[in-house]
């Protein structure tokens, strides 16, 4: 399974090129899995109050419930991403797209909004491409620089020098 890793400041526009790049490789046939990051704090809106949740808080160590095609999961103790990982081979996903995690070692995608947003390219590692507002210029950077407002070369990009072969 193969990691890429959407990541930014919050309203850089991580949501927009996820669902660019799922939308495209799901066209191509890859089972494309999602994780997304709730860096807000505190669990998920529609959680806290589910009986699932109720059955967790009365000693659960995992509850899980199931709907129509949703199967929604909670664990009692801290998720560690290698067993978020695990779940998603086990699905046979080829390649998960993770919406944030900045401080995960995963191939990245960095969105930039503007100036103060540059820092991201310092702070965080493996990064193998940048995606930037139009009006952003950037310049001396060994890695692809792209602008935001065509998804579709970004897509083609990542699949041409990264996913190639899947």
């Amino acid at each position: 399974m193969k990691v890429l890793q959407i990541v930014g400041f919050k309203n850089s526009g991580k949501t927009t090129i996820s669902k660019e790049v799922i939308h495209y490789f799901s066209r191509k046939g890859v089972q494309v899995g999602s994780l997304k990051n709730h860096g807000h704090g505190g669990i998920p809106a529609g959680i806290e109050s589910t009986d699932s949740e109720q059955h967790r808080d009365a000693g659960s160590t995992v509850a899980g419930v199931l709907g129509e095609n949703v199967f929604q999961l909670t664990h009692g103790s801290k998720w560690e991403i290698s067993d978020m990982l695990e779940i998603y081979k086990k699905l046979s996903i080829e390649l998960l797209v993770m919406e944030g995690f900045k401080e995960l070692d995963f191939p990245k995608l960095v969105l930039l909004r503007n100036q103060d947003d540059l820092s991201l390219l310092t702070s965080l590692k493996n990064i193998i491409g940048i995606i930037k507002s139009n009006d952003l210029h950037i310049e001396d950077f060994d890695i692809p620089v792209f602008d935001n407002d065509n998804p579709e070369v970004i897509c083609q990009w990542v699949y041409h020098h990264y996913l190639e072969g899947m």
